[in-house]
Parts: C-alpha cells; structure tokens; sequence
C-alpha cells in the first residue's frame, strides 16, 4: 500500500511528537493545539489501517455512544448503512426480528408488508 506525502508527514509528525513526548502529555496537547488536532487526525484519516483501528478502539470504549450517534446523525452514511443492510439477508433478519419484539413496531412491519404484499396482487 502506498502512503501519500501528506499522510506520511502526519504519521512522521505524530511519531515525533510521540518520541519527544510533545513537552508533555500528547492527550493534554490533542486537547488544546488545533493545528496538531489536524495532522493527528489527518494522519488516521489518511491511512485505512489506521482508521480502522482507530474506529475499533472508539468502538470498544466510553465512545461508543458517540461514534453510534455521529454515524446516525450523518444521513449519507445512514443511507449506505441501511444498503448495506438490504442486501444481506442475515443482518436484514437480524434487524427485523429485533423490532419484532416490540408489540407496536411488529404492527408497524405488519401493516408494511400487508400494504406491499396488495401492492404487488394488484
């Protein structure tokens, strides 16, 4: 896999900071330094390896709920979640079966198959 220049420098910039120790607490400076904010982030954002383990570590913490909120609130990922779920029929069943179990919500998948199901004798 490649790296471009600009996700090299990230990861550079941030393997230095790390080493010198960033005059301090790396945390601390993520805190308050916008600019290294950036070339942190950047640096994840620029490597798919790093992202995904990034994304793993949110998901397995206290931010969990944040990342889960986040991916809802965005509305294109929310749409490529829900093809994504559309066309595997494990997950599709698996979602379905959880909202079953809501009396309301099963009434609701009922009615919207029952209204497909005549869509389609017509």
């Amino acid at each position: 896999m490649r790296l471009s220049w600009g996700t090299m420098a990230g990861v550079v910039a941030f393997g230095a900071a790390l080493v010198a120790g960033c005059g301090g607490d790396v945390a601390a400076r993520l805190k308050t330094d916008v600019a290294f904010q950036t070339q942190v982030m950047g640096a994840f954002a620029g490597n798919p390896e790093l992202a995904g383990k990034m994304v793993d570590l949110l998901l397995a913490g206290d931010t969990r709920t944040v990342v889960v909120d986040r991916v809802l609130g965005n509305g294109a990922v929310v749409q490529d979640m829900m093809t994504k779920i559309a066309q595997d029929r494990t997950i599709l069943d698996g979602v379905l079966n959880l909202a079953v179990q809501d009396t309301a919500m099963r009434s609701h998948i009922l009615a919207l198959f029952t209204g497909m199901k005549m869509m389609h004798e017509r």
